[in-house]
Order: C-alpha cells, then sequence, then structure tokens
C-alpha cells in the first residue's frame, strides 16, 4: 500500500513490519492466545514501538483488518484502471479477487473470519468510509459502461451485488472447504456469468 501522509518512512515501515507480525501470530495462533510479547518476538520491534503505534491488541487486530481490506481495495482499483471495455472490467474484477484470495491466504482468511469480531467495533466508521469511497470508484467505471449502451442501466446495488456476490460466494465455499473449482477455472466461469448478467442485449464488450 502507498505510504500515508504524515508518516515518516521509517516509522512506516516499523508500523508495517508490526502489522505484519500480528497478522502471522493471530492466524497460527489465535487472537486470544497471541500476546503482545508474540507479535514483538516476531516483529523484531521493541514494546514502546509497539505500543507507540498501536494503543492495545485489540486496535492492532483492527489495523490488521483496515491494511488488509485496503491493500484488496487499493490494487482491484488499480486493475481496473486499466482495463478499456466493461467485459474486461468484469474479468479483471473477479479474476483479482480470487487471485488475491489465493496470493494472500492468511490475509484473507483473517479478513473472512475477522470481520464480525468485539474488536472491529472501533474501526466500523474507517471501514464505512473506504467501502463507500471504493464502491463510488467501482460504480464509476460501470456506469461509463451503461452510458455507452454497453450494460444495462441497473441500479448501483444490484450491479455491486452482481459483480461481488459470485466471487464473495465462492470466497466461503473455499474457507469452508466446500469449493470444488479451482481458482483459475471459477474465474473464468464466473467472468462469463457476471459478465451475462450486466451486458446489454447485444453487447460484445
Amino acid at each position: 500500500m502507498k505510504q500515508k501522509k504524515g508518516r515518516h518512512t521509517g516509522s512506516e515501515s516499523r508500523r508495517r513490519d508490526i502489522i505484519n507480525a500480528a497478522l502471522a501470530c493471530f492466524s497460527k495462533i489465535g487472537f486470544s492466545e497471541t500476546s503482545m510479547d508474540d507479535i514483538r518476538s516476531r516483529s523484531g520491534a521493541s514494546t514502546g514501538s509497539i505500543y507507540h503505534h498501536f494503543k492495545s491488541k485489540e486496535q492492532l487486530a483492527a489495523e490488521v483488518y483496515i491494511e488488509g481490506i485496503g491493500n484488496y481495495q487499493e490494487e482491484l482499483i488499480r486493475v481496473l484502471k486499466g482495463c478499456e471495455g466493461p467485459r474486461e472490467g468484469i474479468r479483471a474484477l473477479i479474476t483479482h479477487h480470487l487471485t488475491w484470495i489465493d496470493e494472500n491466504a492468511e490475509w484473507s482468511r483473517y479478513l473472512f473470519q475477522k470481520r464480525h469480531s468485539v474488536f472491529m467495533a472501533s474501526a466500523e466508521e474507517k471501514i464505512a468510509a473506504m467501502n463507500r469511497e471504493f464502491g463510488q470508484k467501482i460504480v464509476k467505471f460501470f456506469s461509463r459502461h451503461i452510458a455507452e449502451g454497453a450494460l444495462r442501466p441497473l441500479p448501483p446495488d444490484i450491479i455491486i451485488s452482481l459483480a461481488f456476490g459470485p466471487c464473495m460466494e465462492i470466497t466461503r465455499r473455499h474457507f469452508s472447504g466446500h469449493a470444488g473449482t479451482d481458482f483459475h477455472e471459477a474465474a473464468e466461469l464466473l467472468s462469463e456469468a457476471v459478465w451475462r448478467a450486466l451486458s446489454a442485449p447485444g453487447a460484445d464488450g
């Protein structure tokens, strides 16, 4: 992710090390079983440095979630910006989602499992703002192609549901051990299905 404004490069690097260490500990040991000393040992940061960035283990756990969802969203928007046609965009969106899940196994499982954890309460406002901005960018891409007649003129919430719903369902099945289709094949099949659901009659993308 891009460096946050107002943070010194060294401080941001240390913060990232702590977040990565926390993610690894939470994934391997579990949130309840992980101590701040476990995170200190894995990150190489001092106890003072950890508490300089994060007031508590709960705040750190929420920041791990925010960092992960931010990375996912930034990368998806970057990929989408490089797409000209709507069919290409749909394929890029779905392929990115499944590729990110596959390549970031610890992070994606954490995002899937911890969304409604008690420690997430402090992050709700920030996550809501991130999701609003992310949704607006997604809708902007699709709205352009609706205006050009390539996509059906559906409401924004329906567009997002059709674009992301299948991805989320196969992710849920993947983490619950019930997905039988590998991600590469799933990306191909879902991309075609979503294109058919969103495309205007006669559109070729």
